[in-house]
């Protein structure tokens, strides 16, 4: 058979903490046709529990899985010796348990600082991800990379706040109005979806598995993926890591020689 055409938008969704309920989360989105990334960190210091390593080996076999620091450290609370240790920690062990490299990162909290980047990069990852909502596209950093929504049904002035304190405002105002206007957390997540379609975007939803139990979350979600999955073409849907590779590689075409 001819081989599918390349997509024209990118549907991608990530997932924090690495808690156990990570594999009813990875259950979902495999019956719905969806990729994923899983940021794990080797321990909580929070207290929420982490998979163990049977679990991590179990979803690696469908999912990328990137690093959450060693423990789930903030960035913007650690001496930026201290961060650095976290940071190469977290990817040396989560590499050992796995058997392979990891190429994906993730701040908890979305904390950072102006030298947090720059640890991440020298640590040997590919790219890294932020909390920053109402993006339809990936950015021009690999390693601050933003989101679109989180899968929780924040008040309109948490998206506000979020629109203000995460730059590029111009660029995430139209995902923002859309947010904003939207009468509640599913119908925000159709209209950026459509919206990125529309524009040939990137849609990126992110969330915590823990989160959605403790929230009564599951159905809502089960709902979008189904709806999404009547939306969005199958080449389309991709992990974190292969939406950088594929923006990278577009960018490059792209570039003059």
């Amino acid at each position: 058979p001819a081989p599918e055409p390349p997509a024209t938008m990118l549907f991608t969704t990530s997932w924090d903490d690495g808690h156990p309920l990570d594999e009813r989360l990875a259950e979902l989105l495999a019956r719905h046709g969806f990729q994923a990334t899983f940021y794990v960190p080797l321990r909580n210091r929070e207290g929420l529990p982490v998979m163990d390593a049977a679990a991590l080996r179990r979803l690696d076999a469908g999912f990328e899985i990137g690093s959450h620091t060693q423990d789930h450290s903030y960035a913007n609370r650690l001496p930026a010796a201290e961060w650095a240790q976290q940071v190469m920690s977290g990817k040396a062990g989560l590499e050992q348990l796995l058997g392979h490299g990891v190429a994906g990162f993730c701040y908890p909290g979305g904390k950072l600082k102006a030298s947090s980047r720059a640890a991440v990069q020298a640590a040997g990852f590919a790219y890294a991800r932020t909390i920053v909502n109402l993006q339809t596209a990936t950015g021009s950093d690999p390693f601050t990379l933003p989101t679109t929504l989180q899968m929780y049904p924040h008040r309109r002035a948490v998206l506000l706040r979020n629109w203000l304190r995460g730059g590029a405002w111009q660029v995430r105002a139209p995902a923002a109005w859309q947010a904003l206007r939207a009468p509640g957390h599913a119908a925000q997540l159709l209209a950026l979806l459509a919206q990125t379609l529309a524009h040939d975007g990137v849609f990126h939803l992110w969330g915590h598995s823990w989160e959605l139990e403790q929230h009564g979350l599951w159905p809502a979600l089960n709902s979008f993926l189904a709806t999404a999955a009547g939306m969005v073409p199958a080449q389309a849907r991709v992990n974190n890591a292969a939406c950088v590779q594929s923006i990278t590689a577009a960018q490059s075409i792209a570039a003059p020689p």
